[in-house]
């Protein structure tokens, strides 16, 4: 009995260790905003920044000017203020999403994200070792299209949400083909806390563009917009997923 009382005291003592560190990694996503950020506003978009102001000032130019008719294109009819967050360091970007944690998992491509209908940015000028200035700018494009996707439906897959956000957005990715095996439809339906990692792995931005590509040019943006709204692939093209998969994939065969 005495063992029996000391391993569960340990037990206890390791879950509460447990517990406890969880809740310090994620401190940093309790509040986005900084209390020394400054901030530019517009008619469609709030731009917060740290010291990076001319940097910023770009940003939410392109932002200002692309999000009304980005927001046309989905479907977004009630006048909606974005708010972008930029911090000076891409660390520091990741840690407003996954915490401290974030620092150790070596995500040099991951400079933007969407905290539901906000938006994260690391800025311009602190742009990492994956991308460039322009890049980093025009991502905010992209994540500006997930918020309007959070918005829309919050049960959009991150496939079909990564998708539209890299079209509209003009991310084209060039030639399909250089991009190695096709994503399978069972990866195309990828979820969870690891999908970012798992969807770059698979080259998931450049065919998921693509695959939007095909449903615009086969069918229309209308029904890509009515899946974006519904999820619900008959509904909206006639086919099921599977199908329509199957038919990609000969797009991209031609």
């Amino acid at each position: 009995m005495r063992t029996v009382k000391i391993l569960c005291k340990i037990f206890l003592g390791l879950f509460a260790v447990l517990v406890l560190a969880v809740l310090v990694n994620f401190i940093p996503t309790i509040r986005l905003a900084g209390k020394n950020m400054s901030v530019f506003v517009g008619d469609r978009v709030k731009v917060y920044y740290e010291t990076e102001k001319e940097a910023a000032r770009e940003v939410f130019d392109l932002a200002e000017k692309r999000a009304h008719e980005l927001a046309e294109r989905l479907g977004v009819a009630e006048k909606r203020i974005i708010h972008i967050y930029i911090y000076d360091s891409q660390k520091k970007m990741q840690t407003k999403k996954y915490g401290y944690i974030a620092a150790l998992l070596g995500l040099d491509w991951y400079i933007g994200d969407n905290i539901g209908d906000n938006v994260i940015l690391t800025s311009p000028a602190g742009h990492g070792t994956q991308h460039d200035y322009e890049s980093v700018k025009n991502a905010v494009l992209h994540e500006i299209v997930h918020a309007y996707n959070y918005i829309i439906n919050r049960d959009m897959t991150y496939w079909l949400d990564n998708g539209v956000a890299g079209y509209l957005s003009g991310q084209n990715p060039g030639d399909i083909k250089a991009y190695g095996p096709v994503p399978t439809l069972e990866q195309t339906r990828v979820k969870g806390l690891l999908a970012p990692v798992k969807f770059t792995k698979f080259n998931g931005y450049a065919y998921s563009y693509n695959y939007i590509e095909y449903l615009d040019k086969t069918y229309s943006w209308d029904k890509i917009r009515q899946l974006i709204r519904t999820g619900d692939f008959k509904s909206a093209f006639g086919a099921g997923e599977e199908e329509i998969y199957q038919g990609w994939v000969e797009y991209i065969n031609r």
